[in-house]
C-alpha cells in the first residue's frame, strides 16, 4: 500500500494507489457514517480525504517505523476533519477531484455501518477494516480458484472457512454433493484454510510498513472478529 504514496506513475503506483483507495474507503466512510455525517457527506469527505494525501505527499512522507498504516490513516483523518472540513463542505456533490467510485459497494458500506452503530467511533472503524481485509483475502482467493477451475467446489467449501454468518453443512452433505470421500473433503477443507490463511496475512501485510508488524496485526484482526 505504501507505494501508493510514491509521486510518480508507473503502472505499479497506479495499482497500488487503487488498491489502497478500495482497500480503505469502506472502513473511513463507515467512521464517517458513524460520527452522524449524512451519506452523500461521508462520501464527499472520503474523496476529499484522499485528494488532500495525494496533493500533500502524504504516504511517502508518513514514518514506516510508526507501521500500521490503518492507525496513521484515522489519525490523518481526524487531523483533516479538524482542519479542512469548512473547506470540503464548500465542495459541491461530485465536484473536485474524483479519487475513486464508491458507488458500486455503497449499498455493503451502509451495512456494514448500520452493524457497528452500538460501538465506539474507533472500533467501527476496525470492524470496517477487518471486514474489508477478510473480504479482499477471500476475494483473491476465488480469482486463484477461478483461474484453476475449482470455483465451484471452492463455494462449497466456503462456509467452513469463511463463515460470514452462513449456515455451515454437514461435512458428509458437502462431501455428497461434490461426489467425494469425506477423507478427500477433509484434506480439501485443510488446504484451503491454509490457503486462506495466506491470503489473509498477504493482505495485512499490504497494510504495513514493516512485515514484523504482520503478526500483531492479524492477532487484532481475530479479536476483531471474535469479539
Amino acid at each position: 500500500m505504501l507505494r501508493a504514496g510514491e509521486a510518480d506513475s508507473e503502472p505499479s503506483a497506479q495499482r497500488a494507489l487503487s488498491g489502497f483507495c478500495e482497500a480503505y474507503w469502506p472502513p473511513l466512510y463507515t467512521f464517517l457514517r458513524h460520527r452522524g455525517h449524512p451519506s452523500a457527506d461521508a462520501q464527499d469527505l472520503v474523496q476529499s480525504f484522499f485528494v488532500h494525501l495525494l496533493e500533500q505527499n502524504t504516504l511517502s512522507r508518513a514514518d514506516r517505523q510508526k507501521g500500521r498504516l490503518r492507525t496513521f490513516l484515522l489519525g490523518s483523518l481526524e487531523n483533516f476533519l479538524y482542519n479542512e472540513y469548512d473547506r470540503t463542505r464548500a465542495l459541491k456533490r461530485g465536484g473536485g477531484r474524483q479519487v475513486l467510485s464508491i458507488e458500486q459497494h455503497l449499498p455493503e458500506a451502509e451495512a456494514a455501518m448500520l452493524a457497528t452503530v452500538h460501538l465506539s467511533d474507533a472500533a467501527c472503524y476496525d470492524l470496517a477494516w477487518a471486514s474489508n481485509i477478510v473480504s479482499r483475502a477471500w476475494k483473491n482467493l476465488q480469482d486463484q480458484f477461478e483461474a484453476e477451475g475449482k470455483a465451484e467446489w471452492l463455494e462449497e467449501l466456503r462456509p467452513f472457512v469463511a463463515g460470514g454468518g452462513m449456515r455451515t453443512p454437514s461435512q458428509e452433505e458437502a462431501a455428497a454433493r461434490l461426489g467425494v470421500p469425506i477423507a478427500t473433503l477433509r484434506t480439501w477443507l485443510s488446504r484451503l484454510r491454509q490457503r486462506f490463511r495466506e491470503s489473509l496475512r498477504a493482505e495485512v501485510g499490504s497494510t504495513v510498513s514493516d512485515p514484523a508488524d504482520i503478526d500483531g496485526e492479524l492477532r487484532h484482526l481475530y479479536e476483531i472478529l471474535l469479539a
